[in-house]
């Protein structure tokens, strides 16, 4: 063989070698930031303390989704509250999670603990920041008009 067919195969394999890793590591992305069961219709616990389904960049979305339906509900920061528990369920609606989420904040000095229930309907990546909500409750309601005082 001569040296430009040995360079010729020599960069091809680098190209193919390139978009194989890139390709693999797309896949890899996609993998564990899907949602789980996203078409499914089927109700199943996802994350509770006896079962843990979740990757952890899952369980970090569903944590983050939690929050900021917090902040868009109730117009409060969650700066100031620390994270407690999460359950997270798939309804037997596709793509709709049904979400309870505890957590602590502190007012005087004595430290109380506030539950939030939620369904989301997120993208099927859970990469993404954006999503919907509905069957919003919380008891951290009483905090709303004055997000200062905690």
């Amino acid at each position: 063989m001569n040296k430009k067919k040995i360079a010729i195969i020599s960069l091809s394999s680098i190209v193919a070698l390139l978009i194989l890793v890139a390709v693999g590591y797309k896949t890899y992305d996609w993998y564990i930031w899907r949602a789980p069961s996203y078409n499914s219709t089927k109700k199943e616990v996802l994350l509770s303390s006896k079962v843990d389904k979740l990757s952890d960049q899952q369980e970090e979305a569903f944590w983050g989704y939690a929050r900021g339906a917090i902040e868009s509900d109730l117009n409060i920061s969650t700066d100031n509250l620390e994270d407690d528990t999460l359950y997270v369920e798939k309804t037997d609606k596709k793509h709709v999670y049904h979400v309870e989420y505890i957590c602590k904040g502190e007012i005087l000095g004595t430290t109380f603990k506030y539950r939030t229930k939620v369904d989301i309907t997120p993208k099927s990546s859970l990469k993404e920041s954006k999503f919907k909500y509905n069957n919003f409750q919380s008891d951290l309601t009483s905090l709303s008009s004055n997000d200062d005082d905690y």
